[in-house]
């Protein structure tokens, strides 16, 4: 199964195509608000990089060739998570293309499966404004039943919520904690003060969302058949959105 990786919740604009046998193309840009014009560049240059799909043909017809397609769903940017939901909806539907939707915040702490010890808590934070961070926690399965890799679990539900209230959300941490994301380091003073020497904040510059983590997290899902239905799949914003108001014309 070929599946193309679409994510946008943050400042970084990526795509990646994956397979199988690993990721076949992928592209990043960490620039704020260029998502809505530059997802689609960046997608057709992965497509027209990656061997699995077909040569010299139209980006239409290489969309065609993919069997499905994830995307980061959220929580995040607003505006980020509408560009790139909307763009692999309309896809799907264009292309009869099975889509999954992964949350933002699970990919991100997927990156760490092949760092992180069984019983780990991996936490991952997105800056929300102010004192806010978006956040979610998973720990490190060991592998059961001959598989070879490990895997994500629930250990705290998302959320958005204060800095100052991340230690009781995230309850006993018996192992080493994990932080990923842009909201790591505002939270770095109260998670240390909690959680003390079991704890380990990645920078982000060392570790960026990533299109390819999404890609394998939705592959997995849809070769297990758990596609998401088109009407129902919306962005995961978890805090209202507040929009202002356009000025009026003058």
């Amino acid at each position: 199964m070929t599946v193309l990786g679409l994510e946008t919740a943050t400042t970084t604009c990526s795509a990646a195509v994956v397979t199988e046998g690993g990721v076949a193309a992928e592209a990043h840009l960490h620039v704020p608000r260029v998502h809505a014009r530059r997802l689609t560049p960046l997608v057709e240059d992965v497509l027209a990089h990656a061997e699995c799909l077909p040569d010299d043909e139209e980006a239409g017809d290489r969309l065609a060739a993919l069997d499905g397609i994830a995307v980061s769903m959220g929580p995040g940017s607003y505006t980020g998570l509408r560009i790139g939901v909307s763009t692999a909806k309309g896809w799907a539907l264009a292309h009869n293309i099975p889509v999954a939707g992964i949350p933002s915040l699970e990919a991100h702490c997927a990156r760490l499966l092949p760092f992180a010890a069984p019983g780990d808590v991996v936490c991952g934070l997105i800056d929300a404004r102010r004192d806010d961070v978006y956040a979610a926690a998973y720990r490190v399965s060991a592998a059961t039943d001959g598989a070879s890799d490990r895997d994500l679990i629930s250990h705290a539900e998302t959320t958005a919520l204060s800095v100052e209230d991340l230690p009781d959300w995230l309850g006993s941490v018996p192992e080493r904690l994990w932080v990923v994301g842009h909201g790591g380091e505002k939270s770095r003073p109260v998670l240390r003060t909690a959680f003390d020497a079991s704890l380990s904040v990645l920078a982000p510059a060392d570790l960026p969302p990533s299109a390819a983590a999404v890609a394998r997290r939705g592959r997995s899902r849809l070769l297990n058949g758990e596609a998401d239905r088109l009407a129902r799949l919306e962005p995961l914003y978890v805090k209202d959105v507040h929009a202002t108001p356009a000025p009026p014309p003058l």
